[in-house]
């Protein structure tokens, strides 16, 4: 009937879940954000570094998934990096995230 059908794959997926996380993580601080705007009260460096780690993590796990060109690396993305003994030493680079304010 000329309806055209559009499935998105892994990458595409995978980006939408960043910025849903990311969104999420923002969140919980947009009241101040909008405090600010409204009465124009300070937002704490701590937030504001934070937000910013933030954007800046999703940024850097969006543009791992764009350059990843073959599955072995998209599904890299999802090894947690671990030490001689196999215990972890950080995060995923799909789920490197700041830690909460």
């Amino acid at each position: 009937d000329g309806v055209q059908i559009v499935t998105k794959g892994l990458k595409s997926n995978a980006i939408a879940q960043v910025k849903a996380t990311a969104a999420g993580l923002l969140q919980p601080t947009d009241w101040m954000v909008t405090r600010k705007a409204e009465v124009g009260t300070a937002i704490p460096d701590t937030v504001l570094d934070y937000r910013a780690a933030v954007r800046t993590a999703s940024g850097t796990i969006e543009t791992a998934i764009t350059d990843a060109t073959t599955l072995e690396q998209f599904k890299a993305l999802y090894d947690v990096p671990v030490d001689a003994d196999g215990m972890p030493t950080g995060n995923a680079p799909i789920n490197d995230w700041p830690e909460t304010v």
